[in-house]
C-alpha cells in the first residue's frame, strides 16, 4: 500500500520558488521532510525553477516529490498556505540564527547585526556563495593595506575603518554557509587564512605608517608585536593540523574555554578580532595610534606566553 505523501501548500508559484535565505522555499520544505514522499501543491500548478531543482538535488537527493495543483485537494488536515510575506519573515528568522555561540561582545552587539543585514541582501542573488564574501573581505584587506602604506595620516584612519569593515564582512561568509547548508572545512580554512593575513597586514601597515611619520619607537614596537602574532598564528595552525581537525586558529580559545571563568571569558573577548578591530579603529580615530602599537606589543607578548604555557601543559 502506497503511503500518503506529505502535503506542502504554497499560495502561488512565485511563493514556491521564492528564495528563503538563499534557497527556494519549496526546496527547503522538501529537504525538511527527511526523504519522505512529498507533494508540493500550488493553485494552478507549480513549475519548479532550475535553481529550485538544483537545490532539491543538493539538499534532498533521495526525496520523492511531485508537483501538483492544490485545487480540489482536501485541505482540512493540511498545513496552511505559505505566502511571500510569511516566507520573508521565515528568511529573517533563519538568518538571525546564523550567529555563533562564541561571538565576542562587539560582534554580538555591533558586527553581527550589520553582517546579517548584508547576508540578507546578498542571499537575494541566487548565485551568491560563501566564498564570494570571503573574497570581498580579502579585497577590503588589500585596500586597507594600501591605505596604511601609502596614505600617510589620512590613510591611517581609512585603513583602521577598512579593518573594522573587514571584521564585519568576515561574518558574512559563515552566515551564508550556515543559512544555505554550505559549511565546509575548505571554506573554514580559507576564511581563517584570510583573517590571519588581514590581521598581520593591519598591524604591519599601522607600524610602517607610524614609523614613517617619525615615531620609530612605536613603529618598532608594532613590528615586534606583528612578528609575535605571526609566530603564534603559525604555531596554532600547526597544532590545528596535528589535532586532525579543521584548519583554524581557535585552538587556544577552545582550550581556555574548557575551564570557563569570568576572567577567562573577558580575556578571550578582548583578544578576539571583533574587539581589537573596533578598539583599534577608535584608538586611531582619537589619535592614539602610537599608544595602540605599544599596547598591542604587550598584549601580543602576553598572549604568546599563555599560548606556549597552554601547549606545554597539553603535551605533558
Amino acid at each position: 500500500m502506497t503511503a500518503t505523501p506529505s502535503l506542502i501548500l504554497f499560495a502561488s508559484e512565485k511563493a514556491a520558488n521564492y528564495c528563503v535565505a538563499g534557497i527556494p522555499a519549496a526546496a527547503r520544505a522538501i529537504a525538511a521532510t527527511s526523504g519522505e514522499s512529498v507533494l508540493v501543491a500550488v493553485p494552478g500548478g507549480w513549475q519548479a525553477t532550475e535553481l529550485c531543482l538544483t537545490e532539491i538535488q543538493r539538499l534532498a537527493p533521495s526525496a520523492q516529490w511531485s508537483a501538483g495543483d492544490s485545487a480540489g485537494l482536501p485541505h482540512l488536515d493540511s498545513p496552511a498556505f505559505k505566502d511571500i510575506p510569511a516566507l520573508r519573515q521565515e528568511s529573517r528568522a533563519i538568518i538571525k540564527t546564523t550567529g555563533k555561540p562564541g561571538d565576542g561582545i562587539v560582534s554580538r552587539h555591533i558586527n553581527r547585526p550589520i553582517s546579517q543585514a548584508m547576508t540578507s541582501l546578498v542571499l537575494k542573488w541566487p548565485g551568491a556563495r560563501p566564498w564570494h564574501a570571503t573574497l570581498a573581505a580579502a579585497m577590503i584587506g588589500m585596500a586597507m593595506l594600501a591605505a596604511l602604506l601609502f596614505g600617510e595620516a589620512t590613510g591611517l584612519v581609512i585603513g583602521a575603518a577598512l579593518f573594522q569593515l573587514a571584521s564585519i564582512v568576515d561574518g558574512v561568509d559563515g552566515e551564508m554557509a550556515r543559512a544555505t547548508f554550505r559549511s565546509s572545512a575548505r571554506g573554514a580554512m580559507l576564511d581563517s587564512v584570510t583573517d590571519a593575513l588581514t590581521n598581520l597586514g593591519f598591524i604591519g601597515g599601522v607600524s610602517y605608517n607610524i614609523w614613517a611619520s617619525g615615531n620609530e619607537q612605536a613603529g618598532l614596537a608594532g613590528t615586534l608585536g606583528c612578528a609575535i602574532l605571526a609566530l603564534g598564528s603559525a604555531i596554532l595552525a600547526i597544532q590545528s593540523r596535528r589535532d586532525g581537525g579543521n584548519f583554524t586558529f581557535d585552538a587556544l580559545k577552545t582550550r581556555v574555554n574548557q575551564r570557563p571563568s569570568r576572567i577567562r571569558q573577558w580575556l578571550t573577548w578582548i583578544t578576539m578580532r571583533d574587539f581589537y578591530a573596533f578598539a583599534a579603529f577608535l584608538a586611531i580615530l582619537a589619535g592614539g595610534g602610537a599608544i595602540l602599537l605599544h599596547v598591542f606589543a604587550v598584549v601580543a607578548t602576553g598572549w604568546f606566553m599563555v599560548l606556549g604555557w597552554t601547549l606545554i601543559l597539553r603535551h605533558h
